[in-house]
This record gives structure tokens, C-alpha cells and sequence, in this order.
């Protein structure tokens, strides 16, 4: 009886919890007064003497002193989240954009609420009424089928917005959009596989309703035409930016012609990964007897069989340029109307083994 009461007092003793250091102790510490502190931990502009500045940060890493992140919201009237939408959190170009966001966010204090629209315009201002009502402070918009009663809805709440690839015939209001150039990769794109001696082609598009599909298919279609290309020569195909959306466009491409295209360019990299899906159902071997070409550079497509040329879009540079912009308007938020402000970030062409010049 007594061992057990011994060890279940040893236990409590072990859990007793850890006293957390307070802006008081840090204050005392330093031999300043709170708000000195709180100035310095807020990056405040208040005139502080560098001395100051440095012994306040020093004994706050002595005492490990970490700022309530609700105590700081309510004074500072933020609550340092940032709300986040997604077309579709199964593609893993997702993933590297939103590291990009995170490692601009998180070392000044930032959280993320990840929603995922799933290309659903109802969903999607769903989700925009749900981070209204959680008071984020900005909002970053990664979908191109964006709607300007978002931007308006966010706008009248004062809630700054960073939209990547907006639709161009949507007004950006005071928002921030950065703008995906596929010219220069689809362009490399085109010059591989007119140089490798290719005359067939096909494209593979995403869905049509949407601007950024529409722009992908009529920049190749344009730089297949500068090479003499006649259209013809071309099918396009409709998908949905799915692996299987990609096999079944394949499908129709290979079933509705008597002479197969030598080279297909899909929309993004996962139907690129449908189309040499279906070329092994039917025995064509790429790139001996197909060429292939995706877009966007995720993961997989270096690790296909065999890896995938593709348009490589600056997935975590989207990501990182995309919070860093919302920050910086966080930081100048000011009364009045603001400018809307245009980034521009260039695609490149990354050669594997999914293209060869075309069998005689």
C-alpha cells in the first residue's frame, strides 16, 4: 500500500505541469515595462533604443517565452490566420504550394485554415463565409474559378486577398494576383517536340469552363501554329484534371483516329500520367511510340515509368510569394482604397524520358 501511494505521489511530482515564463517575468528580467516588451515582440515602430531591443530578445530566449497567440489577437485586433482555398487537396501540386505558404507564414506567427473548394463555386463561398466568421486576417485564393462576389464579400469586410491565376475578366479590386506565365514552358514545350520531329499532335485539356484550362490549350495550339502546325494536324480532347479524366480523353483520342498523334500534351501532370496509362493498355510504349508532356511538376512526375517531361510551374515560390504579399498588405493595411498590385512567375520545361523523336 505504502509503495504504491510512494509511487503515485513520485507520479504527480512527474506530471506536476511546467510553469509557463509571462510578459511580467520577461519584463522584470530586462528591467523595462510590459509595454516595451510587447513593442518589441510586435515589431512595433515605436522608437525603441537597439540596447533595449537586444536585452529584451535575449532574455526572452533565456526564459523561452512564447507570446499568447489569443491574448496577442485581441490586442492587436488579429487573430494571425489566414485562410486558405484549394481547387483540389488530392493533387499533389497543392502540397508544395502550401509548404511555400507555410515558410512565409509560420516565423511571423501565422496559421493556415486549408479549405478545399473541390472546383465547386458554392462550395467555395461556403467556405468563404466560414473564414469571414473565424475573423482570419487575409485570405489566399488558389482557385481559377474565383468569383468576383468573393472578392467583393471579402473586400466589404476588409479583409485582404491574394487570388493565384485570376480569371482575367474578373476585376481584382484591392487584391493581389499572381499570374502563372505558361507561355515560356509551353513554348519550350512545343520547340522540343517540333525539334525531336514531331507533326501529329494532341492536347489534352482540363475542364473548358475554366479560364486557366481555356489559356493552357490556346498557347499551344498558338505555338504549334508559329511552327506551321495546321490544326488538323491537332485534337484536342476535354478532361477534368484527374488521372482518370486524362485516360478516358486518351481513349477518345485513340479510338476517334485512323493516325494516332505521336505526341500528346496534357493540361497538368496527373492526366499526363492517365494518358501513358491508357498507351500501356493498348501496348504503345512511351516515348518509343508516344511522346508525352505534362504540366505543373509534381512529385510523381519525375518518379513515372518513365518520368514525365513537363511545364514546371514555381510551385513553392506561388506559395511563398502568395503569404509574403498578404503580409506585406497586412502590414500597410491603411483606410482607403488600394491599388491592385500583379505579379508575374514564368514556367520552364523540364526534359525526362517521356519524349524521343517519333518512330519512322
Amino acid at each position: 500500500m505504502k509503495d504504491r501511494e510512494g509511487r503515485g505521489s513520485e507520479l504527480k511530482q512527474a506530471i506536476r505541469p511546467i510553469k509557463m515564463s509571462t510578459i511580467t517575468d520577461v519584463a522584470e528580467e530586462a528591467g523595462v515595462s510590459r509595454a516595451t516588451v510587447s513593442r518589441v515582440l510586435s515589431g512595433s515602430d515605436a522608437p525603441i533604443r537597439p540596447a533595449t531591443r537586444e536585452k529584451v530578445l535575449a532574455v526572452v530566449a533565456k526564459l523561452g517565452f512564447r507570446p499568447n497567440a489569443v491574448a496577442r489577437s485581441l490586442s492587436g485586433k488579429r487573430t494571425f490566420t489566414v485562410g486558405v482555398l484549394v481547387s483540389d487537396i488530392g493533387n499533389p501540386f497543392y502540397a508544395e504550394v502550401i509548404k511555400g505558404v507555410e515558410d512565409a507564414g509560420l516565423p511571423e506567427g501565422y496559421n493556415l485554415f486549408l479549405g478545399n473548394t473541390n472546383f465547386d463555386l458554392d462550395r467555395g463561398t461556403t467556405l468563404i463565409h466560414s473564414l469571414i466568421d473565424r475573423r482570419v486576417d487575409g485570405v489566399i485564393i488558389l482557385f481559377s474559378r474565383t468569383s468576383q462576389e468573393w472578392l467583393t464579400t471579402l473586400a466589404g469586410h476588409n479583409i485582404p486577398v491574394t487570388v493565384v491565376d485570376r480569371d482575367p475578366s474578373i476585376p481584382p479590386l484591392e487584391s493581389v494576383s499572381i499570374n502563372v506565365d505558361f507561355r515560356p514552358g509551353i513554348r519550350a514545350a512545343v520547340e522540343h517536340l517540333v525539334g525531336l520531329g514531331h507533326r501529329r499532335f494532341a492536347h489534352v485539356s482540363g475542364p473548358l469552363d475554366l479560364q486557366t484550362s481555356r489559356r493552357r490549350r490556346d498557347m499551344f495550339m498558338e505555338e504549334l501554329a508559329a511552327h506551321g502546325i495546321k490544326p488538323g494536324q491537332i485534337q484536342c480532347e476535354e478532361g477534368d484534371f484527374h488521372i482518370e479524366g486524362g485516360r478516358e480523353a486518351a481513349r477518345r483520342i485513340f479510338d476517334n483516329n485512323k493516325t494516332w498523334p505521336t505526341a500528346i500534351f496534357a493540361a497538368n501532370d496527373l492526366m499526363a500520367l492517365g494518358v501513358m496509362g491508357e498507351a500501356r493498355a493498348r501496348d504503345l510504349r512511351v516515348p518509343q511510340d508516344l511522346s508525352v508532356i505534362g504540366l505543373d511538376d509534381i512529385w510523381p512526375a519525375a518518379h513515372s515509368t518513365p518520368p514525365l517531361t513537363t511545364v514546371a510551374m514555381p510551385r513553392y515560390k506561388i506559395g511563398f510569394q502568395a503569404m509574403s504579399r498578404l503580409m506585406k498588405q497586412l502590414k500597410e493595411a491603411k483606410p482607403g482604397r488600394k491599388t491592385p498590385q500583379e505579379i508575374s512567375l514564368a514556367t520552364q520545361l523540364v526534359i525526362r524520358e517521356s519524349t524521343a523523336p517519333p518512330r519512322r
